[in-house]
């Protein structure tokens, strides 16, 4: 029996001009008007096993990873950069909680995740200048707790 598939309502989607990060400092979120652009990933590790006469190689999960990217265009340094290198230069590696949204423009519909528990992970751009391009810093962070929908889409109704 053939599916009705329908056809998807373009105006559901959205763009990246739809989203939103934000920091927590004290228990309260901050907007990070100035983050460009912002990316969660989860990579799952497995391990190869090749049973005895097979020729197919399987596949066995034994973790996952969770990490946050971002490009912050540079107008404060209050709410990560400051208290990241006071804690370093006092022997400790601070931690962090974000949150993710995206608001669906044509009905009002919240995404919204929560990232706990966030370490410092990889290189951070302290300064990185280019004459004639808007100073910016790149962040990586390890997420340790499995990230929490707070709010999840609906799916529009598709014709």
């Amino acid at each position: 029996m053939p599916r009705n598939i329908g056809i998807m309502d373009t105006t559901q989607l959205m763009t990246g001009k739809d989203g939103k990060c934000f920091v927590e400092v004290d228990g309260e979120n901050y907007f990070l008007a100035e983050v460009d652009s912002f990316a969660v990933n989860m990579s799952v590790t497995n391990v190869d096993v090749q049973p005895v006469g097979n020729i197919v190689s399987g596949a066995v999960p034994t973790g996952v990873t969770f990490n946050i990217t971002l490009s912050e265009m540079v107008i404060r340094d209050d709410l990560i950069m400051e208290p990241l290198l006071k804690a370093i230069a006092a022997g400790k590696i601070p931690t962090f909680t974000f949150q993710t949204a995206t608001v669906r423009p044509t009905d009002g519909q919240e995404q919204r995740m929560v990232l706990r528990s966030c370490v410092p992970d990889g290189e951070f751009n302290l300064m990185n200048l280019v004459p004639g391009e808007v100073i910016k810093r790149n962040q990586s962070y390890r997420i340790n707790r499995v990230p929490e929908w707070l709010k999840t889409l609906a799916a529009p109704k598709i014709a």
